[in-house]
């Protein structure tokens, strides 16, 4: 939810003086070209923050677990195996109201939960990290392919 209420504040002052069907087209081609990435037809590193989780958590008995959870939560300090959540945070930039933003947050929280949840429920956890690392080029096509019919909805409403 921070992370959707920053774009979208920084969104609004970004696309005062654009048309509508300019932002319209931008985000359309910048979804274009990341699906393409993401389908492999493209070849180009993504943006990512991709840290571990640093030593002074555990020393730092609250704030550093706060420090932490926040940029967890955000996607700030985090590796991203996908370019999707990118499509998502263009739209919010360029397009999303205050309604949409919030909908957006909510929907990358409970899909980062979904995760955390199939690992905390998993067994053996190495074999869920294993077979996470294994299946997900497999299953990128099928979740970029499923992103379409969103990304149409975002840049056309």
């Amino acid at each position: 939810m921070a992370t959707t209420f920053a774009f979208v504040v920084v969104g609004s002052i970004v696309r005062a003086p654009f048309p509508f069907l300019a932002l319209q087209i931008l985000v359309a081609l910048a979804a274009v070209i990341l699906l393409l990435q993401e389908l492999g037809v493209l070849k180009f590193p993504i943006l990512q923050n991709a840290r571990l989780v640093p030593q002074f958590v555990t020393r730092i008995p609250f704030w550093g677990s706060v420090q932490f959870g926040m940029e967890m939560g955000t996607g700030m300090r985090t590796y991203s195996p996908t370019a999707l959540p990118h499509i998502m945070a263009i739209s919010i930039v360029f397009l999303a109201s205050w309604p949409q933003a919030l909908m957006a947050g909510v929907g990358f929280a409970l899909g980062r939960a979904v995760m955390l949840l199939t690992f905390a429920a998993a067994r053996n956890k190495m074999a869920a990290d294993t077979a996470f690392h294994f299946e997900l080029p497999r299953l990128r096509p099928l979740f970029a392919i499923l992103a379409i019919p969103m990304i149409v909805l975002l840049v056309i409403l």
